[in-house]
């Protein structure tokens, strides 16, 4: 049976934090914060990579038997995805999905944040559904740890309310440093994403700052994990596109691909919500029916065709680097797609950050391969346009463009793009924003309390 936990269980202790010994204990605490989550980032960063890498060592000894192979992986694939969903409907159900909307709702005072059970589960959980091959992101369970170490190591100092808040955000932006290694992007994904939760002050913001680099260096340095994205690839991209000049020619073409993407965006959220209101109108026979069958097709299609499957880390490498054909690309785009709603939908943990990105280098790549095949002259590299694709298609979604326009350029090293993302991003954004479409966070956090209530209303009920 799953243990309670309140809202709001911690006393607010008086403290002053205006004070230099309560200014230094709450941004020491914050660096703590940092510290503890960027340690359970990296090993969770390992965690998937080892698990994910039974799938090679499979196909290395059944060489030369593909059907054997691909049936041995979606068993494997099932097996884990499914002891990754009783995980989380055993002990755990906020676990599942991304866990960036449990931080907002723990901010706002309308989700608990039980770390003790919720640590475990989370951690566990994601490695086994992502090291099924299932298209999530690792960036979920990274903020929600995070989130949950500034709660336990908040509780153990007794904290002031006000004080817990400040370390739930600093321990959910740690989180998401090191997963993609982009501290400012980190930075601003609090301030701008979770601005209605998150209490901002002068203080509240350097505690969150020092967590992220805090994050950041024991991801990097401590763990060795190293950045996201190779340093060749990084390396590479610094010199795509038309020089600084010359950009600003080409305003219509990243606004209207801005327009593009918002209308994708807007889709993407609406079939997201349908996929997963669906799955949950589903008996728990069908549910456990339906995580077998997409645990076992990732399982199958990473040891066949691991392109189509994982988060996507790789496939963005393959992507910049080996220009693959608009066919591939688009296959690619439609396959990708239908698995990420598939793999979300499944009641595991893991993210749709991650997810989203790759799925905007891939069409954004599609997209410039097809401008260059249709305008020869064009001197936009299909890099920049996928570049701008992957910020935009998040400002689109999130809508948190700020946070898109820094964690690309962060993660790729292409800051002289900054006016290519600028405009795609913010055409992105406000054409989602007319559509009627609402940030996707807000919606996951709306479905939980939605069916949170109808759950205690089942129980009333009774």
């Amino acid at each position: 049976m799953l243990e309670t936990c309140s809202m709001n269980q911690l006393e607010s202790v008086p403290a002053d934090r205006t004070t230099v010994t309560g200014f230094l204990t709450v941004c020491l605490l914050a660096t703590l914060v940092g510290a503890v989550a960027g340690s359970f980032g990296a090993a969770f960063h390992y965690g998937v990579d080892a698990t994910v890498s039974v799938y090679a060592a499979l196909a290395t000894a059944l060489a030369g038997h593909p059907l054997l192979t691909a049936f041995s992986a979606a068993l494997l694939g099932a097996l884990m995805t499914a002891a990754a969903f009783m995980l989380v409907r055993r002990y755990a159900p906020e676990a599942a999905g991304s866990g960036v909307q449990e931080i907002e709702g723990a901010l706002s005072g309308l989700r608990p944040l039980c770390w003790w059970r919720l640590i475990p589960v989370k951690f566990v959980g994601g490695v086994l559904a992502m090291g099924a091959g299932l298209v999530l992101g690792r960036e979920g369970p990274s903020v929600h740890v995070g989130g949950c170490v500034g709660r336990m190591i908040g509780e153990k100092a007794k904290a002031t309310v006000e004080t817990l808040n400040t370390l739930i955000a600093s321990g959910a932006a740690a989180g998401l440093s090191a997963a993609f290694g982009a501290p400012l992007a980190s930075v601003i994904f609090v301030t701008e994403e979770m601005r209605d939760k998150f209490r901002y002050s002068f203080l509240s913001i350097h505690a969150v700052a020092l967590a992220c680099v805090a994050a950041k260096i024991m991801n990097d340095q401590v763990f060795g994990r190293g950045p996201l994205l190779p340093l060749e690839l990084k390396m590479n991209l610094t010199h795509a596109g038309p020089v600084a000049d010359e950009i600003y020619g080409f305003a219509p073409l990243f606004l209207g691909l801005g327009v593009l993407i918002g209308l994708g965006g807007a889709a993407f959220n609406t079939i997201l919500l349908k996929c997963l209101r669906t799955t949950d109108r589903l008996s728990s026979r069908s549910m456990f029916i339906f995580v077998l069958g997409i645990g076992g097709l990732a399982g199958a299609l990473t040891a066949m065709a691991p392109e189509f499957a994982d988060g996507g880390e790789s496939l963005i490498e393959k992507v910049f680097f080996h220009s693959p054909t608009a066919s591939f690309l688009l296959m690619l785009m439609i396959a990708r797609t239908g698995v990420v709603f598939f793999s979300y939908s499944a009641g595991v943990p893991g993210g749709i950050f991650f997810p989203l990105l790759t799925l905007g280098a891939v069409s954004g790549m599609a997209f410039g391969v097809l401008a260059q095949m249709l305008l020869p002259e064009l001197p936009v590299h299909p890099s920049v346009l996928a570049l701008a694709t992957m910020g935009g298609l998040f400002a689109a979604t999130v809508r948190a463009p700020l946070t898109g326009i820094v964690l690309v350029s962060e993660l790729t090293w292409s800051f002289q793009l900054l006016p290519p993302l600028i405009l795609t991003c913010f055409a992105a954004s406000l054409t989602a924003q007319l559509m009627g479409s609402r940030p996707v966070y807000e919606l996951l956090l709306e479905r939980t309390l939605a069916l949170e209530a109808r759950k205690t209303g089942c129980r009333t009920s009774k």
